[in-house]
């Protein structure tokens, strides 16, 4: 049986004996990323100022979405119909998402009631 290849994985690339800094590589399904990076935030799986091209040329592969957003609003019908976040944000890389949890925490001590 084959052995089924892992979802992530982390190369350190470099690392300053003085700082303790590093510079690695993330490989995920849709690709490499170069570690430590800006990483652009597409809340509702929509980024605001740049298009998908533009980030694509400054090398960017990695976006992050927020997934209690997205359940709100496009909402999972949506996201089903067109296929998925990399669809509905025309995005070829890889998506990061959140649990959204920071966004609910302060609605808890109304549901405790």
């Amino acid at each position: 049986m084959a052995q089924q290849k892992a979802a992530l994985s982390f190369e350190l690339v470099a690392k300053c004996s003085v700082t303790r800094a590093r510079a690695s590589t993330m490989i995920l399904p849709h690709g490499p990323v170069e570690l430590p990076m800006f990483m652009p935030v597409a809340t509702q799986a929509s980024l605001k100022g740049l298009t998908p091209e533009q980030l694509e040329s400054l090398g960017c592969r990695l976006c992050l979405n927020n997934t209690y957003h997205l359940g709100l609003k496009p909402g999972q019908a949506t996201l089903d119909a067109v296929g998925g976040a990399h669809r509905l944000q025309s995005w070829n890389h890889n998506i990061l998402t959140d649990s959204g949890g920071l966004v609910n925490s302060p609605l808890l001590p109304w549901t405790a009631k």
